[in-house]
């Protein structure tokens, strides 16, 4: 919990009132400023299967791998602070885990914003581990750990633990870690987990700290590729991942100039990829310096993308 208290009590309500009963809510105050720890020590109050850790901002790895070294059920699953979950969701998981004798079980998901909600299917490729390493490593699972019920026991067989030094993918990366061994691997064809998207939101912070991390969890994953069947991917992991977040993100700190210098590099691949023909353009404008011009016709696009589906849900 980080700053959450607007959405935090949402969330473990959800969790306390699941028709599966026994378990144990860690909650883990990362130092947030806000009065989410206080909101956490109440609930502990009031119910005994809360447990609270109150511990110094360290960042989303850093408190999962607080609540790991604690935790004492069969199980585990990891929910964020703005979402929200089905009241089966535990005791629907946990049936089929243990059916299946499974390591790690999957399930879908809802993805919500303001105006809809969809349902997303995470269906794997194979069981075998080194398939499904694949499917989340290219984005055909998605790396989120609120839609994986995982054995406790297999973190610490692996010596499991999220990255410190990320800023962004660390529990996609975490899930590959997992997936590297041979591990027991499920899937449950319902959703529980409400992903929770504000979509109106089109600006985050980017500066040169932000770039440097992206390139450092490329190389992260370059490494994480090395003796595996995929290493032949080194070379195109996460570009798009960059190159797409400091499109996305880094209109105040990227001059045209700068954004070709840093990213034409990567021409080739991205527009060799799957991204969209629009992003296509986009992006290949960026390449041969005409950033600012591509990106003022993005954020312009989406503005009025935005107003249309305000106006076609009956917003004023």
């Amino acid at each position: 919990m980080y700053k959450g208290e607007a959405t935090v009590c949402r969330m473990i309500d959800c969790v306390l009132n699941q028709t599966f009963k026994d378990f144990e809510l860690i909650l883990v105050d990362d130092g947030s400023p806000d009065r989410c720890g206080e909101i956490a020590d109440e609930y502990s109050k009031k119910d005994n299967r809360v447990r609270v850790l109150h511990k110094p901002n360290g960042g989303l790895a850093d408190a999962r791998n607080h609540a790991l070294d604690i935790a004492r059920g069969e199980y585990t699953i990891q929910f964020d602070q703005d979402d929200w979950v089905e009241l089966n969701c535990l005791e629907e998981m946990y049936a089929e885990a243990k059916r299946q004798n499974a390591d790690m079980l999957i399930c879908d998901y809802y993805y919500n914003d303001e105006f809809k909600q969809e349902y997303v299917k995470q269906t794997p490729t194979s069981f075998e581990h080194w398939i499904v390493f694949y499917d989340v490593l290219i984005g055909n699972i998605y790396g989120y750990c609120w839609n994986k019920l995982i054995r406790l026991d297999v973190y610490k067989k692996f010596d499991i633990n999220f990255p410190l030094d990320f800023y962004g993918c660390e529990d996609q990366y975490g899930i590959c870690q997992l997936l590297k061994n041979n591990i027991i691997i499920a899937y449950l064809p319902q959703a529980f987990c409400h992903y929770l998207n504000n979509w109106g939101s089109l600006s985050r912070f980017y500066n040169e700290n932000t770039y440097n991390n992206d390139l450092y969890v490329r190389d992260q994953f370059v490494s994480l590729l090395s003796n595996t069947p995929y290493e032949n991917l080194k070379d195109t992991i996460k570009v798009n991942y960059i190159v797409g977040r400091a499109f996305t993100y880094g209109e105040n700190y990227f001059s045209s100039q700068s954004f070709k210098d840093c990213f034409a590099k990567y021409k080739n691949i991205v527009l060799l990829s799957n991204v969209s023909k629009g992003f296509k353009l986009l992006y290949f404008l960026s390449f041969i310096g005409q950033y600012k011009f591509a990106r003022k016709c993005y954020g312009t696009y989406n503005k009025v993308k935005y107003l249309i589906r305000k106006s076609l849900n009956g917003y004023t």
